[in-house]
């Protein structure tokens, strides 16, 4: 069996290990499923409720991003490695930590806020290679989809205004670490920190080289779209679209 990546496409979380595994680069087939459905691929590739889960070539299951990140390291050289030996190093891995913890989930709950209103007229970037039958399931939907992504993540106006302006925080701590005019947060080589920050931003700057195809500001709801806009220039913005333009190298073989 070929090493495969169970994701949910749109997800940065899974954006996040597909960069890794592309960089390195990692030979497998990303298996992307429809929101809920994911879990019940996520447990038959041995994870728990959630994606990404990587399952490596000799059967190795990996049910979080960093632990998928800490794999694709063991794949590159020394000098190219997420987590350089020694200060630089462990400090990567406390920023990635950090970013996952709140800014992720932030990023996340403001964009369903957004965008599950309208979220059948985003249908072709949602269902990106995921099975035809899921497809079908999502057409047949409707308002039970916005419900349920709206009750299992909590989301509703006061959470993701709550949510934003924490994402605002973060784009304001990343940009003063960078105003020393440092290439990245940790000086002079991309590490596991700069992944993160630009995959965890995908929500908020929509990158054009992500790693599964996402919809443009012009067919988001205004709001979201001037608040894309607005963060893209963000200097903290500015820094995950070179990230995106640099170190960003998608290459994905998928399974329909």
């Amino acid at each position: 069996m070929p090493a495969r990546l169970v994701t949910i496409p749109i997800s940065h979380f899974c954006e996040k290990a597909r960069w890794a595994l592309d960089r390195a680069p990692v030979d497998y087939v990303e298996q992307p499923h429809l929101q809920f459905i994911h879990m019940a691929a996520a447990k038959r590739a041995g994870g728990g409720r959630t994606v990404p889960v990587f399952v490596t070539a000799d059967g190795q299951v990996l049910a979080e991003s960093a632990d998928i990140l800490r794999w694709a390291d063991t794949q590159v050289e020394p000098d190219r490695r997420l987590y350089p030996e020694g200060e630089v190093g462990t400090e990567a891995a406390a920023l990635e930590a950090w970013l996952d913890q709140g800014f992720g989930p932030d990023g996340r709950l403001y964009m369903y806020h957004q965008t599950l209103p309208v979220v059948h007229d985003l249908t072709k970037w949602a269902t990106w290679g995921i099975p035809s039958w899921e497809r079908g399931f999502f057409r047949m939907g409707g308002p039970a989809i916005e419900w349920s992504l709206r009750r299992y993540l909590g989301v509703d106006a006061a959470t993701a205004d709550a949510a934003h302006g924490r994402v605002d925080e973060v784009f304001d701590n990343i940009a003063e670490r960078l105003s020393d005019g440092r290439r990245f947060l940790l000086g002079d080589r991309f590490t596991a920190a700069d992944l993160t920050f630009a995959a965890l931003a995908a929500p908020m700057i929509i990158p054009i080289r992500y790693g599964s195809p996402l919809p443009p500001p012009e067919v988001m709801p205004e709001p979201y779209a001037n608040e894309v806009r607005r963060l893209r220039a963000h200097p903290a913005g500015v820094f995950a679209e070179r990230m995106y333009d640099e170190e960003r190298n998608p290459r994905v073989a998928v399974e329909t």
